[in-house]
């Protein structure tokens, strides 16, 4: 079997060492010690001059195999790409046992399975608390990287994890992104590697890296007995909120070739829920299985040109380019957007002649409800205990989002009737409406459309639309600079809104220009009230991505238009000013292109900024509804009552709706 072919490859400028990032070490948990690489463009003023990723609220966790450690094979070089290329911050540890940490808690025991997930857990508690971590942000911890032992913990850990979900345990870390390198899914195919040492309690004169250097290490037998023990079988009942990559070398020697079938077919649980990749030529450790001749032809050899390692080639680089491309913005949403399409058994999208990017906002698991409900079931209340936690849904088919809907046809009104839209919140402002119109008829077929606006009268001096556009067209980073601005400005028109549902609640729609900025700020909300993730929260915001497409030629002809206008406005003299104000620094960089691209982007890192921007600045939802929006602590609880439901399944909670709550057995839902 032969590589496919490198056009869709990073070159190989962007596959060598990258400059090493600010890193720290910490100790955590019982005695694990770990490397925190935090991304490049941290504190920078311009990273963009550098060619550095703006920095996100991701992070990363990776994890090392049997008798290895924190910079073994690919790790470090992982971790600093992702600094790099994605913004994204990493912890890289070495398990108790391993490496600098502590000795393993049981010397006869060695390193239990038990104690690896016991790791992960304060790993990814550290990395989640700002105050722990070190650089004062509550990071979403994103993706899990393992290597061989570590994926078998990797996998231990998320099932539990999982489980805790399934129960509606606010306390469940959910991570979308999964990685596998070289995992055992057969367990107890370890014991052939050590039979002969089956009737002793250690092994004896194994190499291992401790405390900075390889020494002969005596390792417990009990240690690899607990390898032989896994039953994953059960990954098949991982929920669809885990998207998982797999790869594997087709000459490891360790773990049988199999394997990496038979995790694909456990992963595989709908579209896009996991990924294999295979390297024929590599082994366990990712490093070409023999060594090349000097009379070997190279371009045969190594056709992708990747770097040697004692004179094999080292395909530990190309792990990083799949797993980089795996956690990559486009394909994330690619995968969300597969698991989510509908709700239950009903499509989140709605097709509505004359309205583009219209969905549900219901339907999303709560993880951490805001306020508890009372079950209205008695039988139910008198089961339930302290650790009995119920499931909590955001209503379904009561709150709609969507983009302009000045072009609402007859068909798309009726559309909408049928949903049982009962008021339109236009969040555009004076100008805005006066330019594009809105529906005139919609009172008549009994839809109230209520003017709600998060700018009353806009700014559109040179100036100040030259500012706006600085912060809508250079990065998606800057976008929290626009969102800080509306939560601020915004509280009459968000207040409207929540006035409604409290004193209403019947379904409503919402809406601005493209759906997409102020729309979303309102969902945001919306859905903190709930007790939805930001996890969530950023991926539902990020959806107005694919929403928007089919209206892009239309904003793009406004934009060029609008860019034209500025120029002439300002009395530019050179042509290229706009482009460098806003560029800072990038080479190649357009305002068509990619300031257009920038403009209409929906991204989810923006959304997990504006959400920490939120929480330190308001403190949390229940404080802003008061402090800002007004509203009485009652007032507020009782708006929680209306947007969210439990699960009926689980707590008697009747639902006077048509909706089909028989998602659990639907393998495209994300429940």
């Amino acid at each position: 079997m032969a590589l496919s072919s490198s056009s869709s490859l990073p070159p190989l400028s962007k596959r060598s060492d990258p400059a090493v990032p600010r890193e720290i070490q910490v100790i955590l948990g019982k005695g694990v010690s770990a490397t925190l690489a935090i991304p490049h463009s941290y504190g920078l003023e311009n990273p963009f001059e550098n060619n550095f990723a703006p920095v996100t609220h991701k992070a990363a966790l990776i994890l090392h195999g049997q008798g290895g450690h924190r910079d073994y094979v690919y790790q470090r070089l992982l971790a600093h790409r992702l600094a790099k290329e994605l913004g994204v911050f990493s912890l890289r540890i070495d398990f108790r046992g391993c490496g600098d940490s502590k000795d393993n808690e049981d010397e006869l025991e060695g390193r239990t399975l038990t104690q690896d997930v016991e790791d992960i857990q304060a790993s990814a508690e550290f990395v989640m608390d700002g105050k722990l971590n070190g650089v004062g942000i509550d990071l979403t911890l994103s993706a899990v990287i393992s290597h061989s032992r570590g994926s078998v913990a990797m996998f231990l850990w998320a099932l539990k994890q999982d489980a805790m979900l399934k129960k509606g345990d606010p306390k469940a870390i959910i991570v979308p992104n999964l990685v596998n390198c070289a995992a055992r899914y057969t367990s107890v195919t370890v014991l052939e590697r050590y039979h002969a040492f089956k009737d002793y309690d250690f092994i004896p004169d194994i190499s291992a890296f401790r405390h900075g250097k390889y020494q002969k290490v005596n390792l417990a037998a009990r240690e690899i007995i607990t390898l032989s023990k896994p039953d994953f079988s059960t990954l098949k009942s991982l929920s669809r909120d885990w998207s998982c990559l797999s790869i594997y070398g087709l000459q490891d020697a360790i773990i049988p070739r199999y394997d990496s079938a038979e995790f694909a077919n456990a992963l595989n649980r709908g579209p896009l829920s996991h990924t294999l990749k295979l390297i024929p030529d590599a082994d366990h450790n990712f490093f070409g299985h023999k060594m090349i001749q000097p009379d070997d032809d190279l371009e045969d050899v190594n056709p992708l040109n990747l770097p040697l390692k004692k004179n094999r080639v080292n395909y530990n680089y190309l792990v990083c380019d799949y797993i980089i491309d795996f956690l990559s913005p486009e394909k994330e949403l690619d995968r969300f957007l597969h698991s989510n399409n509908e709700i239950g058994s009903i499509s989140r999208w709605k097709n509505v002649e004359g309205v583009s990017n219209f969905r549900d906002i219901g339907g999303w698991r709560i993880h951490d409800p805001t306020f508890k409900l009372v079950e209205r079931s008695s039988s139910s209340s008198s089961s339930s205990s302290k650790d009995n936690h119920h499931v909590y849904y955001v209503k379904p088919h009561l709150a709609f989002r969507c983009a302009n809907i000045a072009g609402l046809t007859e068909n798309g009104l009726e559309t909408i009737k049928k949903m049982g839209i009962k008021a339109v919140f236009d969040l555009r402002s004076d100008g805005e409406i006066e330019k594009d119109g809105y529906p005139k008829d919609l009172e008549k077929h009994g839809i109230r459309r209520i003017h709600a606006p998060v700018y009353s009268n806009d700014d559109y001096s040179p100036q100040a639309i030259a500012l706006r556009y600085t912060n809508l067209m250079t990065s998606w980073s800057t976008y929290v600079h626009v969102y800080e601005d509306m939560l601020e400005f915004g509280c009459e028109s968000f207040k409207t809104v929540f006035r409604y549902i409290l004193k209403e609640n019947k379904p409503f729609l919402f809406h601005c220009t493209a759906g997409k900025d102020r729309t979303g700020i309102l969902s945001m909300l919306f859905l903190l009230l709930a007790g939805v993730d930001k996890d969530t929260i950023g991926k539902e915001y990020e959806l107005t991505t694919i929403g928007l497409k089919p209206d892009h030629p239309v904003l793009k002809g406004k934009f060029l238009e609008t860019v034209t206008k500025l120029r002439e406005k300002l009395d530019i003299d050179g042509a290229n000013d706009i482009e460098q104000m806003i560029s800072q620094g990038r080479s190649d960089w357009t305002l068509e292109n990619d300031g257009f691209n920038n403009l209409i982007s929906s991204r989810y890192e923006a959304m997990l900024a504006t959400i920490g921007h939120f929480n330190s600045t308001y403190g949390n939802i229940v404080k802003y509804m008061n402090d800002k929006l007004g509203f009485t602590h009652d007032e507020i609880k009782q708006i929680y009552e209306s947007i969210v439901v439990l699960d009926p399944d689980n707590c008697g909670f009747e639902m006077n709706s048509n909706f089909d709550w028989q998602h659990r057995n639907i393998g495209k839902a994300k429940f």
